[in-house]
C-alpha cells in the first residue's frame, strides 16, 4: 500500500523515466515563467538530494538541480526502481526521530510497514508533503484532509477503488 500511495500522490510516471521527467521538467520551466513556481523534482531526484545534501545543497540554483539530475541518472543506471523506492523511503523523515518508513510505521501505528492498512500507508504517505504541517499527532484534521487526498490519488491512478475510497475515507486516523 506505501508503495501505491507514493506512486499515486508523488510520481505517477515513476516507472516511465530514467531518473528525470521530462515533460514535468517543462511544466515546471513554465510555471516558473509565469511566477508560480512549482517543485517538478522525480523521486529518484530528491533521493539524490537526501543521500549527498552537502555535495547537491538545498538552494533553488541551476547547478544544485544540475548536480541532483546528473545524480539522478547515476542513481537510476545504477539501481532498480524497486531499489530506488526503498532507499527513498527509508531516507525519509516522519518527526520524532523516526527516519525511513519501517521506523514510521513502529511510531506512528506500532507494526512493521509491511502490515500496514491502505489507510495508515496513506496517512504516512501524506507527510511527506510536510512533516510538521500534516503530523497526525499535532493536526489530526490537516493530516486527515491530506490522507483522503493521497487516497482519492490512489483512485485516480488505479490503485484503490472508488468503492473502497468512499468506504476509508470517512474512517478516522487511529494511531498508536
Amino acid at each position: 500500500h506505501v508503495i501505491s500511495a507514493l506512486i499515486a500522490t508523488a510520481e505517477h510516471r515513476f516507472y516511465q523515466h530514467s531518473g528525470i521527467d521530462l515533460r514535468r521538467t517543462a511544466t515546471r520551466l513554465l510555471r516558473v515563467f509565469v511566477g508560480d513556481p512549482e517543485g517538478g523534482s522525480t523521486l529518484t531526484q530528491q533521493l539524490a538530494r537526501n543521500l549527498y545534501p552537502e555535495d547537491i545543497g538545498r538552494k533553488r540554483t541551476i547547478t544544485r538541480k544540475l548536480k541532483e539530475t546528473i545524480t539522478a541518472i547515476k542513481i537510476e543506471y545504477a539501481y532498480t526502481k524497486k531499489e530506488i523506492l526503498e532507499t527513498y523511503l527509508n531516507t525519509m523523515p516522519f518527526l520524532y526521530n523516526a527516519f525511513g518508513i519501517e521506523m514510521a510505521a513502529r511510531t506512528y501505528f506500532d507494526k512493521p510497514a509491511q502490515k500496514l492498512t491502505v489507510i495508515e500507508s496513506a496517512t504516512l504517505i501524506a507527510m511527506l508533503k510536510g512533516t510538521s504541517y500534516y503530523n497526525p499527532v499535532l493536526n489530526p484534521e490537516r493530516a486527515l484532509r491530506r490522507r483522503n487526498l493521497v487516497l482519492s490519488q490512489m483512485v485516480r491512478r488505479g490503485g484503490l477503488s472508488q468503492v473502497d475510497f468512499d468506504r476509508l475515507r470517512t474512517q478516522p486516523i487511529r494511531l498508536d
